[in-house]
């Protein structure tokens, strides 16, 4: 029995850790064709330092440990070698760190240990960690707190209607008959609270500060001199971090310490706190900025979409409204930015993740290199690639203010030699995925990806996917099968004679009703039914597979059908190609082109595969011109480059010729080159070979019959013009440029023999 985490959740990041540590490794995933996503740890060079082994990978915290799971649903704690420091045990809810102890967090109980891996004890209803040699804990059934030694026994007799951890040797509870006392670690009562006073949080703050409330304003209380140190103000006095408060007045925020001195007077119209000392503010203007304590401005900007959030490793971000992520460092402002990015995590002080291009990255901002990104094709083999799609439907947002929607991969299937064929498989899949699990789950959130895999002559693509969030959210992992030679899709019923129920009943596991075994998928060795169970209160859903084989299931077979024949008949596609490419076929629109670039020596294919649907990348389209115009690398290379790359020469040839001229701002070599950076580098080149820019009087003519001409950049104009003017450009069939759209390889190949 299998049990295995859906890529929804893992890409989630669900696993939950302490306060992270700065460090320079970082938990990274990646999804394989097998629809499994699995993590591991780099390094901010991209290296691999612990391999992508584990079903779930958490950051590390500031005590150099991490919690990781593995496929039996089942949770470790590892140190930066890898090194098990808790073995593999029963999953908790969810893992937490301190700088001295580990604490797993069940339902109803959380289990501690040592940072050497000694388990401490285990508690029932075990609130945070021990201070003072005292843990919190509240009793399941009477609701009543009290306070535990690490050995297990009560710290003190008597138990306690509400109560807060220790800090300092005092803590604050409330007695069963509503009395409020602050405590010493031996239970003795140092202070009595006046019957009139309700504390707004059960903690105590700096040497001897509350909170209270009056039920509609609150203020700060002294428990040592037994007075107030604020009149009742304030709306609003947010917990202390680090000795300082949000407070609010109306509706203007400010910072006090606790000694009820205020440190920023509430001029903010909004405040939050983001770590490390650091708040998040907004002005009347509208410009948002990050402040410390004293109202000192560490960043500042006036437009911005989002962020602000959260500091991590020193750093946070903001959106802008042209798709930009901004960020900035703690102390000393701006840092870095990426164009056309969202959902950013910090994992380091270097190290970003991000959703750009529509595909989840790993990216180093000191440096603006990819460390490591999620494929988007995957080789199914002879000539057949899944090209991943990606689907949102947002459909509002949730109570705590996250996007509720859909979030979903499904792959597109290429290189079939029949291509009706193909667009029918293709028709099928997306339909299967953009319907989702079923009528009701069509209006429940859905996250997720897809696997693929060529089972003899049958494909068979499957959903990997959580529906829902919370308790009763459920998997999906539902399939499809087709034969790739005829598109005729399958069903598992049609491998079976007449009633075969009743053999897999006896064959699956009985701990299940067999109404509950669902989603077969056929392979070349048998039949796999899938038990998914729901996310609960003390677990996330999860999937239990149970592989039929063949030998098991002989009985009910049905050997000559047209589904059994196909999943044991090996895929040999017929099909004329061009330079030996798989993917391309003589009948292709760019087959001369291709083959002609591929004579020369300009264009270069994969794994037997040239990719001509792909749209072409900055560093591909440099690599053509250096070998078109014979450029020889030169021997210091470009600034900024990693020089580790296969482009990298070839890119710095073209670099040193001058051929970048107007394309060096913001380079990203991996990135998809647009039009408009294409069409400079045309112009470069002609240019370089004698010829003129027009000037404006002679541009603009040659751009007017293009109705999104007034989208090419400034800078770009006279470039686009003389290339419309050179024949290299005629625009698309809609009369636009589309500046900012991309050339696939196959029209670029077309270009390449045209200049």
């Amino acid at each position: 029995m299998l049990k295995k985490l859906c890529s929804a959740l893992l890409l989630a990041g669900v696993m939950i850790v302490g306060a992270a540590a700065a460090g320079s490794v970082f938990p990274a995933y990646r999804t394989d064709i097998d629809g499994v996503t699995r993590a591991g740890y780099l390094d901010e060079e991209g290296q691999t330092v612990l391999p992508y082994a584990y079903a779930q990978a958490g950051e590390f915290a500031a005590c150099g440990m991490a919690a990781v799971e593995n496929d039996r649903w089942e949770t470790a704690v590892i140190d930066r070698t890898g090194k098990l420091v808790i073995p593999y045990t029963a999953a908790p809810v969810s893992v937490d760190f301190s700088d001295t102890m580990i604490a797993y967090r069940y339902a109803d109980h959380s289990v501690y240990y040592t940072l050497d891996g000694k388990q401490v004890g285990s508690y029932a209803g075990a609130v945070g960690f021990f201070e003072n040699d005292l843990l919190l804990c509240r009793s399941a059934a009477s609701n009543r707190c009290f306070y535990v030694h690490p050995n297990g026994e009560r710290a003190f007799p008597g138990e306690f209607a509400d109560a807060g951890v220790f800090s300092g040797g005092r803590a604050l509870v409330r007695s069963t008959d509503g009395a409020y006392l602050a405590i010493d670690a031996q239970g003795n009562t140092l202070y009595t609270l006046e019957s009139s006073i309700t504390p707004s949080y059960m903690t105590i703050f700096g040497e001897d500060t509350i909170v209270l409330s009056n039920g509609t304003n609150q203020a700060l209380y002294s428990l040592s001199r037994s007075e107030y140190l604020t009149d009742f103000l304030y709306h609003t006095i947010s917990e202390f971090e680090d000795g300082v408060a949000m407070v609010r007045q109306v509706n203007r925020w400010g910072l006090m310490d606790t000694t009820g001195r205020l440190l920023t007077e509430p001029t903010y119209y909004y405040l939050s706190y983001m770590g490390e000392g650091l708040y998040a503010a907004r002005s009347e203007d509208g410009s948002a900025a990050a402040v410390d304590a004293n109202g000192n401005i560490a960043y500042r900007t006036p437009s911005y979409v989002g962020g602000f959030n959260e500091l991590r490793y020193g750093l946070s971000w903001h959106g802008m409204e042209d798709g930009t992520l901004v960020f900035f460092r703690k102390n000393g402002g701006y840092f870095a930015s990426l164009k056309q990015a969202e959902n950013p995590t910090l994992l380091s002080e270097n190290v970003v993740r991000v959703t750009q291009d529509g595909t989840i990255k790993y990216i180093n901002l000191s440096t603006g290199h990819t460390l490591s990104a999620q494929p988007t094709t995957f080789d199914l083999g002879e000539g057949l690639s899944a090209h991943t799609v990606h689907y949102e439907k947002f459909m509002g947002y949730q109570a705590d203010g996250t996007e509720h929607g859909w979030n979903v991969d499904f792959p597109e299937i290429r290189g079939l030699p029949d291509e009706s064929v193909q667009k029918s498989i293709n028709q099928a899949i997306r339909a299967f995925f953009l319907e989702g699990p079923s009528v009701s789950a069509e209006y429940e959130a859905l996250e997720g990806g897809y696997g693929a895999a060529v089972e003899g002559s049958v494909l068979v693509v499957w959903a990997n996917c959580i529906s829902g969030k919370g308790e009763g959210a459920s998997v999906w992992n539902n399939c499809l099968a087709f034969d790739l030679r005829t598109g005729t899709p399958y069903q598992t019923a049609d491998l079976f004679t007449g009633d075969y129920m009743d053999t897999i009943k006896a064959l699956l596991p009985s701990e299940h009703p067999i109404y509950l075994y669902s989603f077969p998928r056929m392979s070349e060795t048998g039949v796999t039914w899938y038990y998914n169970e729901y996310e609960s209160s003390v677990r996330r859903a999860y999937t239990e597979s149970y592989l039929l084989s063949f030998e098991q299931l002989d009985a009910v077979l049905d050997r000559t059908g047209a589904c059994w024949q196909a999943l044991h008949t090996p895929y040999t596609p017929a099909v004329n190609t061009v330079a030996g490419f798989r993917d391309v076929k003589t009948s292709h629109w760019a087959a001369e082109y291709i083959q002609t670039v591929a004579d020369r020596s300009l264009m270069h294919g994969a794994n037997g595969l040239f990719r001509p649907d792909d749209a072409i990348t900055t560093a591909e389209v440099c690599a053509t011109v250096a070998r078109s115009r014979k450029l020889s690398i030169p021997e210091t290379l470009m600034p900024g480059l990693d020089h580790t790359q296969w482009y990298a020469g070839e890119v710095s040839a073209v670099y040193a010729a001058g051929l970048l001229e107007g394309l060096t701002e913001n380079f990203r070599p991996d990135a998809v080159m647009t039009r408009a950076d294409a069409m400079q580098l045309f112009a470069n080149l002609l240019t370089a070979q004698g010829a003129a820019l027009p000037d404006t009087a002679a541009a603009e003519p040659l751009l007017a019959p293009f109705s999104d001409a007034g989208q090419i950049p400034g800078p770009r104009r006279a470039a686009a013009a003389l290339c419309i003017q050179k024949g290299l450009i005629s625009g698309l069939s809609d009369s636009t440029l589309q500046p900012q759209g991309s050339f696939t390889r196959a029209a670029f190949a077309k270009l390449l023999t045209m200049i």
